[in-house]
């Protein structure tokens, strides 16, 4: 079955369907680029219909979620829920939860500071947007005072 497009309409057509009711401007297109164009949003490309490019993705939010389970993940190496639990345990009369607690709550904050860090610099230009294990290797290292105080 031929297959016809319509840059004014946007749209797809044959003979067998439509009949003489094509709009004037419809072109012969082959099965295979018809094909191709199935289930994507199209635009019209000297004539004829192409793919739209995707969006572009926003890896901020992958980002920002690689870093909230890097910090959880470092809690819970000390067998806290998650990093915002760990902090709360600043001031604790246990001495080895309070200084744990410093450490988590220092961490966290130098974390954060270098990750927005690196998205200014992807949004001002002056760097490519990491990968997500290159983003996180720019993290600060977590250390943490002996498990045994």
């Amino acid at each position: 079955m031929q297959m016809y497009f319509s840059p004014s309409v946007m749209g797809f057509f044959c003979v067998e369907v439509h009949g003489d009711a094509m709009p004037d401007d419809v072109v012969a297109i082959s099965n295979e680029l018809y094909q191709s164009l199935q289930g994507w949003a199209i635009q019209v490309v000297d004539g004829l219909p192409a793919r739209l490019p995707a969006p572009p993705v926003d890896p901020t939010p992958a980002l920002v979620a690689a870093v909230q389970t890097a910090l959880d993940d470092g809690a819970r190496s000390r067998n806290y829920d998650d990093i915002a639990t760990a902090i709360t345990y600043r001031g604790d009369p246990n001495p080895k939860f309070a200084a744990e607690a410093e450490v988590f709550f220092a961490w966290r904050s130098a974390a954060w500071t270098k990750a927005y860090e690196i998205l200014a610099e992807v949004q001002t230009g002056n760097r490519e947007f990491p990968t997500i294990p290159e983003a996180l290797a720019l993290l600060p290292a977590l250390v943490l005072p002996d498990s045994n105080g």
